[in-house]
């Protein structure tokens, strides 16, 4: 699938860079798959961008931002976004499309080369940070690549499975994802089992229906787990412990099921502690200055 991000600085000049994975982020820092580190209304990832088939970008802009991200004149947090939309950070143009670029014309600048990473390896590549006070260090992430949401999802019906019962489970999870992410994951699978048991009772358009639904839940399962990893980054950086301490607990909570033994899940673990520990530290003082 073609995607493209195209980037309109302040002085008229534009850029194009080729979204060739899952996702990429755009931003000042380095380690950016679009890195404009001259834009000092970037934050150091601004946003995540997602390619999502016909319908365009899950586009999230990076809680905190200094600089908000509008959309027709108006704030933009994150959503889909249809090809052709165009973003507005400070002085920065961004678009999306999936329109390949015209001929070349003489006088046309060159793309610029774009380092593609997963977000996986964006968001693990902070250093290793100081923590004033305590004694505790929070660990680097670099090289950790975070594990899939979902390792399995079911391709048979299971035994003595009921079609309508599991598409209604679906359902009832789906719609309490929100509240709890861990209801998400669950939902995708039941989705695929829901699928196995309209195909082997001969309903092949309840199970295509099934289907399709499973896929859109794992898209907003996977988008959302890529946002909560930039924001977690992003919270770090600027030591913003509460947020931090949220985003580290839902990163948690969707990982409840993973393997305690991978890396990333180790480390997450030790920094949710640590940035629990200060975002405790920082709310007692902030009693104490009150009294």
């Amino acid at each position: 699938m073609d995607a493209f991000v195209e980037v309109v600085k302040p002085d008229g000049t534009q850029e194009r860079f080729p979204v060739e994975g899952a996702q990429i982020t755009l931003g000042k820092s380095g380690t950016a798959g679009i890195s404009i580190p001259t834009a000092n209304e970037l934050e150091l990832e601004h946003l995540l961008i997602a390619p999502r088939g016909k319908e365009g970008c899950w586009i999230s802009t990076s809680q905190g931002a200094l600089t908000p991200t509008l959309m027709k004149g108006k704030p933009f947090t994150s959503g889909m976004a249809p090809w052709g939309s165009e973003l507005v950070i400070g002085r920065l143009r961004i678009r999306v499309t999936n329109k390949r670029a015209s001929t070349k014309k003489e006088g046309d600048q060159q793309v610029s080369p774009v380092i593609i990473l997963a977000a996986v390896a964006v968001l693990g590549g902070a250093a290793w940070m100081m923590l004033k006070g305590g004694g505790q260090s929070l660990p680097s992430a670099e090289g950790l690549e975070p594990p899939p949401l979902l390792t399995e999802i079911p391709s048979t019906c299971p035994a003595n499975g009921d079609a309508r019962d599991l598409e209604y489970r679906a359902h009832s999870r789906g719609d309490r994802f929100r509240y709890d992410l861990r209801d998400g994951v669950e939902a995708v699978k039941l989705y695929a089992q829901a699928a196995a048991c309209y195909r082997g009772a001969g309903d092949p358009t309840r199970a295509a229906e099934m289907e399709r639904q499973r896929d859109e839940m794992k898209e907003t399962m996977d988008a959302d787990y890529a946002a909560r990893r930039l924001r977690l980054h992003h919270a770090l950086s600027t030591e913003n412990w509460e947020e931090a301490s949220v985003e580290a607990r839902a990163l948690a909570a969707m990982l409840a099921n993973a393997d305690p033994e991978n890396a990333y899940v180790v480390w997450l673990d030790r920094t949710r502690r640590i940035v629990q520990a200060r975002y405790d530290k920082s709310r007692e003082s902030r009693k104490k200055k009150r009294r």
